[in-house]
């Protein structure tokens, strides 16, 4: 009977071992597809991704706003899929961000998917 006692411990303690050890699985993103407004400088900006790079630099703004602020740019590590960037002009532009399930972006890659939808300026 003794020995039955430790067996059925043992059996316990190690199911409730493994049971914690298994991998839990992050829960699906909800796509929720965001609609901005965006300045895009008419430079890019050395950053730092991977290796060194030029980034574009943005400013989420208004579709009524009639120029940028002097402040607030932001680097953008990635380009905008359809919009082709030209040096020396300001842009306004609409995109789409949508949301990229985590699992399928490698480590050094965005979860944001940027798609132009418009050229407002």
């Amino acid at each position: 009977m003794k020995n039955l006692t430790k067996f059925a411990t043992i059996t316990i303690s190690l199911s409730s071992m493994l049971t914690a050890c298994q991998s839990v699985q992050p829960k699906p993103i909800v796509n929720k597809v965001e609609i901005q407004t965006l300045w895009i400088a008419p430079q890019r900006k050395k950053c730092m991704g991977v290796a060194p790079m030029q980034c574009l630099m943005v400013q989420e703004t208004t579709e009524n706003s009639k120029k940028p602020k002097r402040t607030g740019w932001q680097y953008l590590y990635q380009d905008i899929e359809g919009f082709q960037w030209q040096q020396g002009k300001l842009s306004k532009i609409k995109v789409q961000v949508i949301p990229i399930n985590p699992q399928a972006v490698p480590a050094d890659a965005s979860s944001l998917n940027y798609q132009l939808l418009d050229v407002l300026q």
